[in-house]
């Protein structure tokens, strides 16, 4: 992405709606709106660094240096293709389906055959806008449009990766579903988007994990990541998305969720990898007794930079909202979080509640926490909590008086802090990410 507004050639020809135009090959309503989030994008300026959501990341960050968009890779519809990891789990039932997104460059979906019978869907996003461009009409863009942002606009004109995740009324899905996108072994940076349709009384648990850790992949520098996800009336998800990109990766990524009467997500974040990650992540309470549970967990060493954003939207009365999200930082990393709970005024009897707990395992880390609360009527109950400190030296002594080395102690208090948040992510990934986050840890 440029910082200029409108590069186009002289005769007034915008290179990136060329590009575009000739790489994707979309249906002639995906391309209008595609042009239409381009001119949005061309129109928007870079966010201020002075509006709270940008205060502690400079937006420069995920400017690339010229405007350009990935090759629209062939779409896969074979059963193979996937990482070893996801093979083997859908081999051994661990997971009812499977999905490689190779960063712009092709889709790869496996699917149990009992649940495609059943009317679930999983495809290449591109490939649905085609088959079922109703379905996909209605909702691509409708949580989170050119109109969101800057980088949102890009990458609703730019995206070549997308997935779609159709769960028709009633179908319960036992198993998760995973989906990896991995590094393409190019430094070309690129976009994608997730839509997840859920319908009335439906069950999905989703595993949606960007990259593997390794440094020396030659992945991505920057990516954009869109994930919108409706929840019909009484619906059930649970979303669980792991960002481990490579060292040198700057990501930025944006999730919504629609959630409608009686239904309720729970959302278990892990954040690791990369360079430079932003997440603005949040839940829309659309309808009367919904829910949303938020868990979250950020690890940081060197000078990697954290910026998390929540969002907890009430807009319907007798809704409930809790978030838990924790950071431990090493290094001279840093952390801002910004938890946002909204309760609109026709919302009554609403319950929120919010608490972030960083933990600094040096004296070059920092962490930034900011709450806020905008609450339009009286009848609810919203309570947060915020702390930023190191390891308790007597928590240290106490345990040494057991007989524990200090540096084994720190490393035990640590998994203390961080392990009720791993506990909310499915069998099918817990321990190695738990893996992950020792190694993360490993220096501590």
């Amino acid at each position: 992405m440029s910082a200029t507004s409108t590069p186009t050639s002289p005769a007034g020809i915008d290179p990136l709606w060329e590009k575009i135009k000739m790489s994707f090959g979309d249906p002639d309503w995906l391309l209008s709106r595609r042009k239409e989030a381009l001119e949005v994008f061309r129109a928007t300026h870079l966010p201020s660094r002075v509006s709270h959501l940008w205060r502690y990341t400079d937006p420069i960050l995920f400017v690339t240096d010229e405007d350009t968009v990935a090759e629209a890779g062939p779409r896969t519809k074979d059963q193979g293709g996937l990482p070893p990891e996801l093979q083997k789990g859908f081999d051994a039932s661990s997971i009812a389906g499977a999905a490689y997104l190779r960063n712009g460059n092709g889709v790869n979906v496996i699917l149990d055959p009992k649940l495609a019978s059943a009317g679930v869907v999983m495809m290449d996003l591109r490939e649905a806008a085609q088959i079922l461009p109703d379905l996909v009409r209605e909702h691509l863009g409708s949580l989170i449009g050119p109109n969101f942002g800057k980088f949102e606009a890009y990458s609703s004109a730019a995206w070549t990766a997308g997935l779609l995740i159709y769960v028709p009324r009633g179908v319960e899905i036992d198993q998760p579903i995973h989906i990896l996108s991995g590094p393409s072994g190019t430094a070309q940076p690129f976009a994608q988007r997730l839509l997840v349709i859920v319908e009335d009384s439906a069950v999905l648990n989703l595993i949606d994990e960007y990259g593997d850790g390794e440094a020396d992949r030659g992945g991505p520098s920057h990516v954009n990541s869109i994930v919108e996800m409706w929840a019909g009336t009484g619906a059930r998800v649970k979303y669980v998305p792991i960002q481990n990109w490579s060292a040198g990766t700057v990501s930025h990524f944006t999730q919504r969720a629609r959630l409608l009467a009686d239904a309720q997500i729970e959302t278990a974040m892990t954040s690791l990898g990369g360079r430079v990650s932003k997440v603005d992540c949040g839940a829309i309470l659309a309808g009367r007794g919904a829910e949303s549970n938020m868990f979250g967990l950020a690890i940081g060493g060197a000078r990697q930079q954290f910026d998390h954003h929540t969002v907890h939207d009430h807009q319907a009365g007798n809704t409930r909202s809790d978030l838990h999200f924790k950071v431990a930082l090493r290094g001279r990393a840093h952390s801002a979080y910004t938890g946002l709970i909204r309760i609109e005024d026709k919302a009554p009897f609403c319950e929120a509640y919010q608490e972030n707990r960083n933990l600094l395992l040096s004296s070059g880390a920092r962490a930034e926490s900011i709450p806020e609360l905008e609450i339009l009527n009286n009848e609810v109950r919203c309570t947060h909590g915020a702390t930023v400190g190191k390891v308790s030296p007597e928590e240290v002594f106490y345990l040494g008086t057991r007989g524990i080395d200090p540096a084994d102690a720190v490393r035990l208090i640590v998994t203390g802090f961080v392990g009720p948040i791993l506990a909310h992510i499915p069998d099918a990934a817990r321990d190695r990410i738990h893996r992950e986050v020792l190694h993360h840890l490993g220096e501590v």
